[in-house]
């Protein structure tokens, strides 16, 4: 199976912005060289769905220098960088199906390229692989699986998917939710925001609609630059943490009239559709932070519009008879979409957990149920306690 990425020639150019990463992710390094040492992934083909930016690159250098017969690279939809997509498409024993203006029809497609062939091991984000998986019945069950996110555990949950092997759930760990989740994705989700419209935080009323892990972290980093931050969640404790924390809290449809800026971040879709389009003040501008930009009804918010215009890159201005809005990066992922991801440390601590997962998965699956599951206790202290060090 060839790659299919945008455009080959930018493979030096991708290879060439690794150094920054590879100099700035210990954690990713150590593991890179386990895993080339113990030869854990000898003989095995493994299929990921993933962000394709340079710290992944970084972290699936070392599932090749494990022995992988073949990585099956599939990308998420906005996210794509398409010199490290290039970069990897380059490397020996990898294919790469990402483009950066993929759509749902074209990641749909991919997956089932990739389940036609036999899966050791899944390591997924978004439930993308496991669901292809139940859906298309390919009459093999992968070894076991990784799950990164809050939104694909709650996909599975909510197609009543019970893998026959074990899920174990990145999101489940207490590291991925205290510093992924809040510290990391606030971060970067106000940077994309930054880089995007060039725009003053500073006096803005943003929305922030989901108060989990991500959420906070994402109201919290825009209070922090000078933001008045208003709060939704349809859970009530979730609300109660908002206003405690120092956000104003509402009922969305009397939140969504104040807003400057909405942000969605809740793992789930159709979060802001058409029947929103009344409530949006005059200049409102929509980004999104969940794993799909399908929180947003994009499709919905642009047939009720008389226009819809690109007015920078990354920005599109869709019109109304009574006002006009913005919309950043077609709803997909701010922080990627618009900027480069997590900070490296972050994710560095986040590909560890990954790789540790796997691990367990490869040579100790007995210990594991099938299902899904959290990640081993013990596997969690180990990357704390490794953090800890390089943070001292």
């Amino acid at each position: 199976m060839n790659s299919i990425i945008d455009d080959p020639s930018l493979a030096s150019a991708g290879a060439s912005r690794m150094h920054w990463f590879r100099e700035r992710m210990p954690i990713v390094a150590e593991l890179n060289h386990w895993f080339q040492e113990e030869q854990v992934l000898q003989g095995k083909t493994i299929a990921i769905s993933m962000h394709i930016e340079p710290k992944t690159g970084f972290w699936i250098e070392g599932l090749l220098a494990g022995g992988a017969a073949h990585i099956y690279l599939v990308g998420c939809l906005g996210t794509t960088k398409k010199d490290t997509a290039a970069y990897l498409a380059s490397l020996p024993n990898v294919t790469v199906l990402a483009k950066e203006a993929d759509q749902y029809d074209d990641h749909k497609r991919y997956l089932k390229m990739v389940m036609a062939n036999q899966i050791d091991l899944f390591l997924d984000n978004g439930a993308s692989l496991i669901l292809a998986h139940h859906e298309l019945q390919p009459g093999w069950n992968p070894i076991g699986a990784n799950e990164e996110t809050r939104t694909g555990k709650l996909l599975i949950k909510k197609k009543g998917v019970q893998p026959e092997y074990p899920v174990i759930v990145i999101d489940d760990s207490p590291l991925k939710q205290i510093f992924e989740n809040a510290l990391g994705v606030g971060q970067s989700v106000v940077d994309g925001f930054m880089r995007t419209t060039s725009l003053l935080v500073g006096g803005k009323k943003v929305l922030v609609v989901g108060y989990g892990y991500c959420g906070s972290g994402v109201a919290k980093k825009f209070r922090g630059l000078g933001a008045t931050t208003l709060v939704y969640d349809v859970n009530p404790i979730q609300l109660l943490n908002a206003k405690t924390d120092g956000h104003l809290i509402g009922e969305l449809h009397d939140l969504i009239p104040e807003a400057d800026v909405i942000v969605t971040v809740t793992g789930t879709f159709n979060v802001i559709t058409e029947q929103h389009i009344p409530l949006f003040k005059e200049k409102a501008i929509l980004a999104n932070s969940g794993h799909y930009g399908f929180e947003i009804n994009v499709g919905e918010l642009k047939k009720a519009s008389k226009s819809v215009e690109v007015v920078k890159e990354g920005i599109e201005r869709i019109t109304y008879a009574e006002k006009s809005i913005y919309l950043l990066h077609q709803a997909n992922p701010l922080n990627l979409a618009g900027a480069d991801g997590n900070p490296i440390e972050i994710m560095d601590m986040g590909f560890g957990l990954i790789s540790h997962a796997a691990y367990r998965i490869l040579t100790n699956v007995e210990s594991l149920q099938p299902g899904l599951q959290p990640v081993p206790e013990d596997i969690n202290h180990t990357i704390s306690k490794r953090f800890v060090d390089l943070l001292q």
